[in-house]
């Protein structure tokens, strides 16, 4: 409508901002082989430099990109997995300072795992006391499955002790005994605390044979559990070690909408060792996955952009509040955007 677009704001629900620009900017070292486990490898001998400083001017320049294209509204996964929390402290401070421009949501993230670090534990409940706003952990990276397990109990545990969300970087592997997500599904069904809970990735759903995943799918049902599924990453990240056919990371998100489970659509990381591209567009996210998922009927059509508006904001509330203010704004095709004033 002459050269606008009136929606709701966009969300993104799950973004690196501590990874942001770190491979174009700072030189950090892009996975040579092209898998997520090579580039978390990599991480830490990078992030011993980092800053307060360092980490909130790269964070604005991927603020800037997102909030430029429409999002309003940013969760983003910070590593506590260092004593130091200079990246937790950064955005900290920025989600105070930019809280008129764009609403943001930290996730307490123990990017080298809970048990694989000494004393990540610690650290994620540290990072609780300090402000962060969600629960976070990564099950499937810890080297043994009994350690799996228990980072996600205690991830549930940690969440009821401090009353968060959560949301887990949940089975992002092509293993298909990697099933993190069930475990994960069956305390906060127990708990009667879904609605409140995010799964994030869940890979490996995509490689599981039909019978496992549609009673796994009755469970996530019950249990009102969200997913958020980045679907450029995984498709760059994941089939890595395949020939053909070679698998693309992603999860079964066709058939969780067809089955009433709430699905919302993410950006993930830009331009990081993970994945050098990535720039903030949601509307990009939006095609590639709808073209990935084969979701372009006319009724698909009709609700898709609900995949990164209003379903990215049911995974961002507690049962009863909202966190995010929505309002219907219009912009600009090109808009020029100085977060400073």
């Amino acid at each position: 409508m002459g050269g606008k677009l009136v929606t709701a704001p966009y969300v993104d629900p799950h973004l690196h901002l501590d990874y942001v620009y770190t491979l174009s900017e700072l030189g950090q070292e892009e996975a040579g082989s092209g898998t997520l486990f090579e580039a978390i490898e990599m991480w830490p001998k990078f992030k011993k430099n980092l800053t307060v400083e360092s980490v909130k001017n790269l964070a604005l320049k991927g603020i800037r990109d997102e909030v430029s294209q429409g999002v309003q509204n940013i969760r983003t996964y910070i590593d506590v997995t260092d004593p130091n929390f200079p990246a937790l402290k950064a955005m900290l401070e920025m989600k105070q300072e930019l809280k008129d421009i764009v609403k943001i949501q930290i996730v307490e993230f123990p990017q080298e795992g809970m048990y694989t670090y000494k004393c990540g534990r610690d650290l994620v409940e540290e990072a609780l006391k300090m402000g962060a706003d969600i629960v976070g952990g990564i099950p499937h990276y810890e080297p043994v499955r009994e350690f799996c397990e228990k980072s996600v109990h205690d991830i549930v545990k940690l969440d009821l002790k401090y009353d968060k969300l959560i949301d887990v970087h949940c089975d992002e592997t092509d293993d298909v005994q990697s099933r993190f997500v069930e475990l994960f599904n069956a305390l906060v069904l127990m708990e009667d605390y879904g609605t409140r809970t995010t799964a994030s990735h869940t890979c490996s759903f995509g490689s599981a044979d039909n019978s496992y995943a549609y009673r796994k799918i009755d469970l996530f049902k019950k249990s009102k559990m969200n997913f958020i599924s980045p679907p450029t990453e995984n498709a760059y990240l994941q089939g890595r070690q395949d020939s053909y056919p070679k698998r693309r990371g992603l999860t079964r998100v066709k058939e969780f909408i067809e089955s009433g489970i709430n699905v919302a659509f993410a950006q993930d990381s830009i331009n990081e060792p993970r994945y050098p591209m990535g720039n903030g567009n949601m509307m990009n996210i939006l095609d590639n996955r709808i073209h990935f998922a084969q979701m372009m009927s006319p009724k698909e059509i009709e609700t898709n952009s609900d995949l990164f508006t209003a379903n990215g904001v049911l995974a961002s509330i507690r049962k009863g509040e909202f966190l995010f203010k929505q309002k219907t704004v219009e912009y600009e095709v090109k808009l020029d955007l100085d977060v400073n004033n």
